[in-house]
């Protein structure tokens, strides 16, 4: 007998649940982390890594760049806020690409470009234009499946195979193409645009914990 898939958007609706408000809370909350995690940082920071692991101001622009990918471009097919001004005048903060696939040498010569100011303020504007959409939204819209891959067609920093082979694995992914045909609307968001930064929030508190003997 065959499984039967109901998305994570009808099951809050059975429970009752305001779908729309959670996740404006949850994309609200990963921009008060973000905040702090930037409170703690100094420029020597922003190049600081531990072994084996990415310095601290990549991730801090790979959660900007990959939230602004996954609302902006991946769901609604819209340039990202990074090539439109006064991002895009920012060689930091618009280097193209979010960062998936990216060599260990490129990652430490991107944390050296970032200003901390500046990529906050496009993380707020980032996050800000993400709540504005996601209020805007049915709960019906949460299941839209969209075309991904024709979204990103014509841009070449996620055309690379390392991009592309990061974006297509992962039980998420795989469970969301066999049972839907693609990822929807919520998954993007719960996923790449939430639990995705928490992790690396988490990541980034480690980091600095390690590196400046403060937890937290």
């Amino acid at each position: 007998m065959g499984r039967t898939s109901v998305s994570s958007a009808a099951i809050v609706k059975l429970a009752g649940v305001d779908a729309i408000g959670m996740l404006v809370q949850q994309l609200e909350t990963v921009n008060v982390r973000y905040h702090h995690a930037a409170s703690a940082l100094t420029p020597e920071l922003m190049t600081a890594s531990v072994p084996g692991a990415n310095p601290v101001g990549f991730l801090m622009w790979h959660m900007a760049r990959s939230q602004d990918w996954a609302i902006n471009t991946a769901i609604r097919g819209l340039p990202e806020l990074a090539w439109t001004r006064p991002w895009s005048e920012m060689p930091g903060i618009s280097t193209p690409g979010m960062g998936t696939g990216f060599s260990p040498a490129e990652a430490r010569d991107l944390a050296s470009r970032i200003v901390l100011p500046q990529l906050v303020d496009y993380a707020d504007a980032v996050s800000a234009t993400a709540v504005a959409w996601v209020r805007g939204l049915s709960e019906d819209d949460l299941d839209a499946i969209p075309d991904v891959a024709a979204h990103d067609a014509g841009i070449a920093a996620y055309q690379t195979p390392g991009f592309q082979a990061e974006m297509n694995s992962g039980p998420e992914h795989d469970e969301a193409v066999g049972d839907n045909g693609g990822q929807p609307v919520w998954l993007f968001l719960t996923s790449v645009s939430v639990t995705h930064l928490h992790r690396h929030l988490g990541e980034v508190d480690l980091t600095l914990g390690v590196l400046t003997g403060r937890a937290g």
